[in-house]
């Protein structure tokens, strides 16, 4: 998959960009002391949630893979997972060093959810994307013209 914008910062395309940055705010959002509440009054699930499916779709946006290789396009969403599986299970054993922050497993649940909802529906639009982008305007035409007679 092409990437939306060719826009690069000092090399950098923008999606890894931000990528760093969002990753970055996320980690800090973990891991600030219990007290301090950054964001709306949601539950806390949520929040993992949110935060999670986020990471999960600038990942899968800023990794690449042949358009035409299903294997391969299987194995960087797996890895997808993977990787941001056991970052998330780092992310909350490393919250008992925080004030007033403690792992919790349901927490880690919540960002799982929140990964694994993302690259579905990730797999899915692109999916519908491709399939939109491949019909040839020709068979559009056609399928137009029957409908209007």
């Amino acid at each position: 998959m092409r990437p939306i914008t060719g826009i690069t910062i000092l090399g950098f395309r923008l999606g890894v960009i931000a990528l760093a940055v969002y990753w970055s705010a996320l980690f800090l959002g973990t891991h600030l002391p219990a007290g301090i509440d950054v964001g709306p009054q949601v539950s806390d699930k949520l929040k993992h949630f949110g935060g999670y499916f986020g990471l999960a779709v600038l990942c899968c946006y800023v990794t690449q893979s042949p358009a035409n290789d299903p294997r391969r396009s299987a194995w960087r969403f797996l890895g997808v997972i993977v990787v941001l599986a056991a970052y998330a299970c780092i992310d909350e054993l490393t919250q008992a060093f925080s004030p007033g922050r403690h792992p919790d497993v349901l927490d880690a649940l919540a960002d799982l959810a929140g990964i694994m909802t993302a690259v579905g529906l990730y797999v899915v639009s692109r999916q519908i994307a491709r399939r939109f982008s491949s019909l040839p305007a020709s068979k559009e035409a056609v399928s137009n013209e029957a409908a209007d007679a």
